[in-house]
């Protein structure tokens, strides 16, 4: 299994900008940001996209998404050289521009432009005078672009989210676990008790002439909070496969979901709401039954401290790749907040 890269956790602890300009002048009258959802439009020579500066791209563009079942490259990269940008590439949701050579604008520098040609949209050019240089630039620079366009990502999906978001389930997180959070509109209750929900999303998506479906879901569980020990990975973990062996069943009798041990889940501490949080990458399996994918976790403390508060998410797409579908995960996930004690109580 990759090691995890490190833009996850920006989604919960913000992202430091490299530089801004906002070029957005002409605000709603900009057409929507074309692409897909993790594509990345490189403007580059394409002397130097097939030589060693394409390669060291190619090295932090490429990395694996940690945890999922197949190794799935972190970003989809779409090259084109500057006398190929029409004008709906320029549309396109993340560019890097990419000048390279004496005759380059800036020197050696990574800078940013919002909403350039699109709504919602990131334009970075990377300038450097040398191939020395830029390789120095990219070690440099990069890793924060990387950061800013998953962020990104995950910003679009929320805004899509809290546009077209599930309203009453949004307002039964709200009220029977004090969070407010952002759930997508095709959803519904699989299973719910006093201190269980599972809300459950049901896609079909094709291949060729064939129907597939694509299964998603959210668990939102507490139980009574022991102290620090509670945080432990090992804890959190076993705690997740009681809870999960109870109220999930696979699609035959004694079949129920349950975590995937032989490639071990990862985690790291966040904090929500300047809470401790633990949040947990992983693949979950059907105990007695062939099926699996990812997971996504996060566990903390109640509002009030004297519970433990778990929300996850889970992707089953075995014809698909899983990325995408694991960010939308990430994006409910990091959408987390607890509502003040009074507020709740006041519902």
């Amino acid at each position: 299994m990759s090691k995890p890269f490190s833009f996850i956790s920006l989604l919960f602890l913000g992202i430091v900008l490299i530089s801004s300009c906002d070029e957005s002048a002409g605000g709603s009258l900009l057409p929507r940001h074309s692409g897909e959802s993790g594509e990345v439009l490189l403007v580059m020579d394409e002397r130097r996209w097939l030589g060693p500066e394409g390669d060291s791209l190619r090295t932090i563009l490429e990395q694996y998404v940690p945890q999922l079942p197949q190794t799935e490259s972190m970003f989809s990269l779409l090259q084109f050289s500057q006398a190929e940008m029409s004008g709906l590439l320029r549309q396109h949701r993340n560019i890097i521009e990419i000048e390279i050579g004496p005759d380059a604008e800036g020197q050696n520098k990574v800078t940013l432009l919002k909403d350039k040609w699109s709504k919602d949209q990131l334009v970075f050019r990377a300038y450097a005078s040398s191939a020395e240089e830029w390789f120095k630039l990219i070690e440099k620079e990069f890793p924060r672009v990387v950061s800013m366009i998953n962020d990104k990502e995950t910003s679009r999906l929320q805004k899509n989210y809290l546009r077209n978001g599930n309203k009453e389930l949004q307002a039964k997180a709200k009220s029977k676990f004090g969070i407010n959070m952002l759930i997508p509109l095709d959803t519904e209750i699989a299973v719910e008790t006093d201190n269980f929900l599972w809300i459950k999303r049901e896609r079909v998506k094709y291949l060729g002439n064939s129907a597939h479906d694509i299964t998603q879901g959210f668990f939102i569980y507490r139980y009574p909070y022991h102290g620090q020990v509670d945080f432990d990975h090992d804890v959190l973990l076993v705690k997740r496969d009681s809870v999960l062996k109870k109220y999930v069943p696979g699609p035959e009798r004694g079949t129920y979901m349950s975590t995937e041990y032989r490639y071990p889940p990862g985690s790291r501490n966040i904090t929500i709401d300047e809470k401790l949080a633990v949040y947990t990458q992983g693949l979950w399996r059907t105990e007695n039954y062939f099926m699996g994918g990812p997971f996504r976790r996060i566990a903390t403390t109640s509002e009030a401290g004297n519970e433990m508060v778990v929300v996850s998410g889970f992707a089953f797409a075995p014809k698909f790749d899983k990325r995408e579908y694991v960010r939308e995960l990430d994006a409910v996930i990091a959408s987390v907040k607890f509502e003040k004690i009074e507020q709740v109580a006041s519902n």
